[in-house]
């Protein structure tokens, strides 16, 4: 018999919970369970933003074989097998464990909020707690997961997945977290005013000085949790006491979810895995309040895994695992603590030795992938991380960097310049996974590359956004992005069998003096790159 929770917390920043080192405390309730959980310190999101993310957490696969890279269109396109009932080879977690004799049920409007409606069908039963499509309080989640546990917490072998949405902008919690987190212990030391100053020529949506720019230019949607934009450390200050404010709001009702199931008398049968579908930048790359690359702080995630009658009775050393680990991983690792098989499909290895509190072998590297404001994907080794932009979006994005993350968190020092053979050996671990995934018989296409002419224009059109960068007086900076976008597309003639840019998107902006086109009116058992051989 197991019961589990999966406690999916929308924007949670790991290093900014107390299970991570974070100075302020946040986290009370989850730092309670760390105790007698297994904390991943390297447990990232294979696909970044939400859709991306969660898709690939309940397929099991990439976003390069599922097909979902992104937030619309071709980019977000669930491959689907055709036929009846649950692919044999390729099940979605939750139609797995409902073979297996799991009932699946959820709180969650995530389907609803990216039109995903393939997540329903991990779900027999999926509530939506209000009417809305997103800020969705944590109150108003565990007022309709408290109704679901008091009705089924006695059954066996249920999973119910939970998704909070606290820390994602807009911060709407009440003021007074807001000013708990403020008065809680100084804001991260970083960035400093020299920092934040140069991030006035890093252009883009939810910039320093475009905090707020979404399809256009906004006003602060709560200004008493966000400012209007970041000039100075008070700004900033601002900004992350509203953000660490929405995990302290979180955290609290956290708490009240283990106080029932304590009062239902399951709390020592019921498994808790904490985790979320990305993190969030504030400074990093210039980037404020968004999850918008393929980035350290976007893609690494919380994972607080509580198994009963494994995690509690671990030694201190333990409990903390540093292998490097997918996302994708978990649900194989849910196949073998249940003793279930792990599809074929499934592109994951299980981390389940490691819950047991038992040595993991690590990959060498893994490859993260971010499709919604930017194309980009990313390799991350024990020490560095290496980014290939394909497709800037509206954002100052560089077409490659290197960082050493272990000695430069935030990213600041670009080493391409100065170390060529760190770079090559980068480059080809990319060249190497792709390959693998994308370059074989019976591989699909790679959606990042099949949808770059249009790329990640969603929420904001690289040509309107330029337009805005002139009307506020840089024109130096829309300039350098219509020359990120005047690439090979923008330049070489192309056959008229190739599609105009579509609805949302831009392909490219031609040079001035150019003509422009005119557009339309409206598998588990291989092992693949970077795992332990």
């Amino acid at each position: 018999m197991m019961r589990i929770i999966y406690v999916d917390v929308d924007t949670l920043r790991a290093d900014h919970t107390g299970p991570y080192g974070y100075a302020r405390p946040t986290t009370p309730n989850l730092d309670r369970l760390a105790e007698r959980s297994v904390v991943f310190e390297h447990y990232y999101a294979s696909d970044s933003p939400c859709l991306p993310s969660r898709t690939a957490l309940t397929s099991g696969q990439f976003g390069i074989t599922n097909g979902v890279i992104g937030h619309y269109g071709e980019a977000a396109r669930f491959r689907l097998d055709t036929g009846h009932g649950a692919p044999g080879e390729r099940p979605l977690l939750g139609q797995h464990l409902q073979q297996h004799g799991h009932y699946m049920a959820a709180v969650s409007m995530f389907a609803e909020r990216h039109r995903a409606y393939f997540f329903l069908g991990n779900f027999r039963e999926s509530v939506r707690a209000t009417d809305r499509l997103g800020d969705e309080t944590a109150e108003e989640i565990n007022e309709v997961a408290f109704d679901w546990l008091r009705r089924h917490g006695q059954d066996e072998d249920w999973y119910l997945h939970l998704t909070y949405w606290d820390p994602h902008t807009n911060y709407t919690q009440p003021v007074e977290w807001t000013e708990k987190a403020a008065e809680s212990g100084p804001a991260p030391a970083w960035p400093d005013q020299e920092a934040i100053d140069a991030h006035g020529e890093i252009y883009g949506p939810r910039t320093a000085l475009d905090l707020h720019y979404a399809f256009g230019p906004r006003s602060s949607p709560v200004p008493h949790n966000m400012p209007e934009a970041i000039h100075d450390r008070a700004d900033f200050e601002h900004m992350i006491n509203g953000f660490d404010g929405a995990i302290m709001y979180w955290d609290h009702h956290f708490g009240k979810l283990l106080k029932l199931l304590e009062e239902l008398g399951i709390a020592e049968e019921t498994a808790i895995i904490v985790s979320a579908d990305h993190g969030e930048s504030f400074g990093e790359h210039g980037s404020y309040g968004e999850h918008g690359l393929a980035s350290e702080e976007v893609h690494r995630l919380p994972l607080v895994f509580y198994w009963p009658g494994v995690t509690e009775d671990l030694d201190d050393d333990q409990r903390r695992s540093d292998a490097l680990l997918y996302n994708i991983d978990l649900a194989p690792t849910l196949c073998d603590l249940l003793d279930i098989p792990t599809p074929a499909g499934w592109q994951g290895e299980s981390f389940a030795d490691a819950v047991r509190g038992g040595e993991h072998a690590s990959r060498e590297y893994l490859v993260l992938g971010h499709g919604a404001h930017t194309y980009q994907r990313s390799v991350r080794t024990r020490d560095h991380l290496y980014t290939r932009t394909y497709h800037p979006g509206a954002f100052k994005a560089e077409w490659e960097q290197v960082f050493n993350v272990t000695e430069d968190p935030h990213q600041t020092t670009d080493l391409l310049p100065s170390n060529p053979e760190l770079v090559d050996r980068l480059r080809s671990m990319l060249a190497e996974w792709w390959n693998f995934y994308a370059g074989r018989p019976g591989a699909q296409p790679d959606p990042m590359l099949t949808t770059l002419q249009d790329g990640p224009a969603m929420y904001n059109n690289p040509v309107k956004y330029a337009e805005h960068l002139r009307a506020t007086g840089r024109e130096h900076l829309a300039k350098d992005l219509e020359d990120r976008l005047a690439t090979a597309a923008g330049t070489v003639p192309v056959s008229w069998h190739t599609p105009m840019p579509g609805e949302y998107g831009v392909g490219f902006i031609t040079p001035p003096g150019q003509r422009r086109p005119v557009r339309p009116g409206a598998g588990h058992g291989q092992t693949g790159p970077g795992q332990a051989r």
